[in-house]
């Protein structure tokens, strides 16, 4: 089986993540740049103070999307085969 990278060894890009949750719009414009870690660390710091539901809520649809394209990734490259 093909191995697969692991994203834990990523480190969280503290001022990303810190931009994430400075204003709405400040998570929309970074959103699309952040690794599922720092999707989660914004998660949990946001979920924290219990502030804006409508942050927590588009955190978490951005963590189930990479989820999604990591695993669709994984399910081609077995059944595909890897591609170069």
């Amino acid at each position: 089986p093909a191995a697969v990278r692991s994203r834990r060894a990523e480190p969280v890009r503290k001022w990303y993540v810190g931009q994430a949750l400075k204003s709405f719009t400040g998570l929309i414009d970074i959103l699309p740049k952040l690794t599922e870690k720092e999707v989660m660390a914004a998660l949990a710091l946001e979920a924290a103070t219990r502030r804006r539901r409508s942050i927590i809520d588009r955190l978490i649809s951005r963590a189930v999307r990479i989820r999604e394209l990591d695993y669709s990734r994984q399910l081609k490259e077995k059944y595909h085969g890897k591609s170069t």
